[in-house]
């Protein structure tokens, strides 16, 4: 009778392992870089919106930004809106 309590106790710890090795885990790390790059933001950054729209940040508060997304044409966004910042590639007129 000890014997099938052990095993099923070994089968929650497994169970609660996996848990955290393949759904805690991996958000962390998402959240960590999300984190990241909103600390990394300067005016000037080439941005990507959660909708897609790319433009050129232009000013940072605590919860919006602005960003122009055509010559003169400036749009206002949730500063959480932000999910990636486009690094130009390297080529001849980048270096």
């Amino acid at each position: 009778m000890g014997s099938n309590t052990t095993t099923v106790i070994v089968y929650f710890v497994l169970i609660a392992a996996m848990i955290y090795f393949l759904m805690y885990r991996p958000q962390q790390a998402q959240q960590k870089k999300v984190r990241e790059l909103m600390a990394a933001l300067t005016p000037g950054d080439e941005i990507v919106t959660v909708g897609g729209i790319m433009g050129t940040l232009r000013s940072i508060s605590d919860d919006t930004v602005t960003v122009e997304i055509a010559d003169g044409v400036l749009v206002k966004f949730a500063r959480r809106a932000i999910v990636d910042r486009l690094v130009p590639a390297a080529g001849p007129d980048n270096d």
